[in-house]
């Protein structure tokens, strides 16, 4: 008997990667879908277990590893971006084989591949297999509106951003200051800002787009990407909102259990959690300055500290205590703070009773995980879409405190500032009550629009049906 299948490519990167692994549970419990995931060789840190976890679940998900590639050249000029998109670019004939491999072997009918945001490329081979292409969004639908209106923005302001005076318009968005805009696109000499207007262009093609998020969130960018005012010289795909879509209870902590032990005598909401991503790293000076921040403003804290090694495109390692702390500061914040160096269980923690916190570079799967469990954010975004995260938080969700930063001039946040984000983050005046009171609403939301009857819910319904009966949508 033909079985009716769904191919998913996840772009490498753990937040990419686990991401597009529950849309895949959740599509597979909806429907009696076959879902194949092609898994390309690339090294992610803190995966194996949950992988792990997913195949032996009993679900109709495989994991099938493609054949190692010769990875692309890397210069000190080039972004991850465009090393990620020539990387899956150079997988286009193994995962064409992979396909029709597959589906000879299984006796499966794929009725879709559904690819990530840096993967467009494999529009060109789904086509060749006469299967429709379905982009997963991992990110923010503000995100999606600026990728989708990028062609056009970049006819309409031929300076550098950073250059332009005045504020950038995109529909569906407030007006954004141009050092909010993602960091590939602040230099349109790059390759990573070529890369982005390309994928924005190809995104169009697509037989419909699938974003973690959902209606309650975004309802003004959501309205503006499907309506088609992003698209304004071509009909807009279908829109799926279907998060929002975290890994819960699927990560180990093996290796973690003596920071649960203690966050377990902390107070409750007593303790901010530091914690900056899978690629998150600091220099050493800043270090010292967020140790000094946090020792003064007096609050309980866990600190995730990780560094980078040498090597180029090399992962965070895990932190020499000694060598990168201030002298004294273990003992001097003895009892009410924690450094655990190496990689920690963000959703257990923030999960937690006693966090109250959560000082956040604000990828997105961290600020839904915030959303989910009901903890404010003290906002310091790093690299990519993050300061468009970080400012929507703030300015539009109320979800976040605001940080100066010095984007331009890559100067230090100090440890005053540190230490008053830190104050305003767990201290009890009226508008971090306010802010605190927000998060727990719209995390309430959040969980209802998974549920049987949610706007979620429905609108993974509306994809699953059109997955498995076809798709109208005119190319």
């Amino acid at each position: 008997m033909e079985e009716v299948g769904l191919v998913i490519l996840p772009a490498p990167g753990i937040g990419h990667l686990i991401s597009t692994v529950e849309l895949a549970k959740r599509l597979v419990k909806q429907k009696p879908f076959s879902i194949t995931i092609l898994m390309m060789r690339f090294p992610v840190p803190g995966t194996d277990a949950y992988i792990k976890s997913v195949a032996a679940s009993g679900l109709d998900i495989r994991f099938v590893d493609l054949p190692s590639i010769q990875f692309p050249p890397f210069e000190e000029s080039q972004g991850p971006e465009t090393f990620v998109s020539l990387f899956i670019e150079r997988h286009k004939p193994l995962v064409k084989d992979a396909i029709t491999s597959i589906s000879a072997s299984t006796k499966t009918r794929f009725v879709a591949l559904i690819i990530d945001l840096f993967s467009t490329t494999m529009i060109d081979v789904a086509t060749e297999l006469g299967i429709p292409t379905y982009l997963y969004f991992t990110s923010c639908a503000e995100l999606l509106a600026l990728m989708l209106y990028l062609p056009t923005l970049h006819t309409q302001i031929p300076c550098e951003f950073h250059e332009y005076q005045g504020e950038v318009e995109i529909p569906g968005l407030r007006p954004l200051p141009p050092n909010v805009m993602p960091t590939p696109l602040m230099n349109k000499k790059t390759d990573g800002y070529a890369w982005f207007v390309h994928h924005g262009r190809r995104f169009r093609e697509t037989q419909g787009i699938i974003i973690n998020t959902f209606s309650e969130l975004e309802p003004t960018a959501l309205e503006a990407v499907t309506d088609g005012r992003c698209l304004p010289d071509h009909a807009t795909p279908p829109i799926y909102p279907v998060g929002l879509l975290i890994a819960l209870g699927e990560n180990s902590q093996s290796k973690s259990t003596g920071l649960i032990e203690w966050l377990d005598k902390q107070p409750r909401a007593s303790v901010v959690f530091l914690c900056f991503g899978s690629m998150g790293t600091f220099s050493p000076p800043q270090v010292k300055e967020i140790a000094q921040g946090l020792e003064k403003s007096g609050e309980r804290f866990l600190w995730s500290l990780r560094c980078r090694a040498s090597e180029k495109l090399s992962m965070p390692v895990d932190a020499d205590l000694d060598q990168v702390l201030p002298d004294g500061f273990l003992d001097r914040t003895k009892g009410r703070g924690l450094v655990w160096p190496s990689w920690v269980p963000q959703a257990a923690i923030l999960a937690h009773p006693a966090v109250g916190g959560f000082v956040s570079h604000c990828g997105w799967n961290s600020v839904l995980e915030s959303l989910w469990f009901g903890v404010p954010i003290l906002a310091w975004p790093l690299y990519a879409e993050q300061r468009l995260n970080a400012f929507q938080l703030v300015k539009d969700f109320g979800l976040a405190v605001e940080m100066k930063l010095d984007f331009d001039g890559h100067g230090l946040v100090s440890a005053e500032e540190l230490e008053r984000g830190v104050r305003c983050l767990m201290e009890d005046s009226e508008e971090g009550m306010k802010m605190r009171k927000t998060v727990e609403e719209k995390g309430e939301v959040s969980r209802n629009s998974l549920k049987d009857g949610g706007s979620s819910f429905a609108s993974l319904e509306r994809l699953a049906d059109i997955l498995i009966h076809g798709s109208a949508f005119p190319h």
